[in-house]
């Protein structure tokens, strides 16, 4: 039975929460969907946004799982291989400008007004499958600052491998049960609970449902529901 989110914050008491940052804090599936049509021209004629934005998905996962380092790399790989999925030619030139736009995607709406308030409360995190220099880009959008960021380059391992949570546990300072992880994929969930974090699943779309059988700590649409369980 999935708990409740207030009665998961005051039976842990964190101290700090981390954040998977696309698709959590960083709306993702927009961001990729624009600078894909942006780049590469489709129209919706040819491909429906959700049609496109599963094409990235599908690519981007599978890339992932061939341990492809750094990240701009699989990018740049998910860019080739969803214009050969719709005939279309690419070429690194393109390939290079969609992976260096993920640092324009945009944030969740109510991104920015959440973690300002959960800041005067908590230390924040970040716990991203990106490059550091990816994410160096990114964190200009947030108005507030973050205590760690622990990233895929950093760690040579992508979520959810236990690896990189290991190693955020280590850079957080702070024992794992004082820690609440908060993510959108559903995945993440296994490797934080067996770390001894509570894991709260941001269930935004149907995409983030990715099939895991994960089992959260609890559930929220949105961050907006997180900070209403909590304040």
């Amino acid at each position: 039975m999935v708990a409740d989110v207030r009665e998961v914050f005051e039976a842990r008491k964190p101290t700090t929460l981390s954040f998977d940052c696309y698709g959590t804090l960083v709306d993702w599936e927009r961001g990729a969907c624009r600078a894909l049509r942006k780049i590469y021209g489709y129209s919706q004629r040819e491909v429906s946004d959700d049609d496109l934005i599963d094409l990235f998905l599908q690519n981007d996962a599978r890339t992932i799982r061939e341990d492809i380092f750094p990240y701009s790399n699989v990018l740049r790989r998910v860019a080739h291989s969803v214009a050969t999925s719709l005939g279309v030619r690419s070429d690194p030139t393109l390939e290079t400008e969609f992976a260096s736009s993920l640092s324009t995607w945009p944030l969740f709406q109510e991104t920015n007004a959440c973690l300002t308030w959960l800041a005067r409360h908590y230390r924040l995190v970040i716990i991203s499958n990106v490059d550091d220099q990816m994410i160096s880009q990114t964190i200009k959008q947030f108005a507030v600052p973050f205590h760690r960021i622990v990233t895929s380059e950093k760690t040579h391992s992508y979520k959810p491998n236990r690896a990189i949570f290991d190693r955020a546990i280590e850079l957080i300072g702070e024992p794992a049960n004082s820690i609440v992880h908060i993510a959108e994929g559903l995945c993440e969930a296994a490797p934080v609970r067996a770390l001894g974090m509570a894991s709260i699943w941001v269930n935004r779309s149907p995409r983030s449902d990715d099939g895991s059988n994960a089992q959260p700590s609890a559930v929220v649409e949105n961050l907006t529901q997180l900070v209403e369980a909590v304040s």
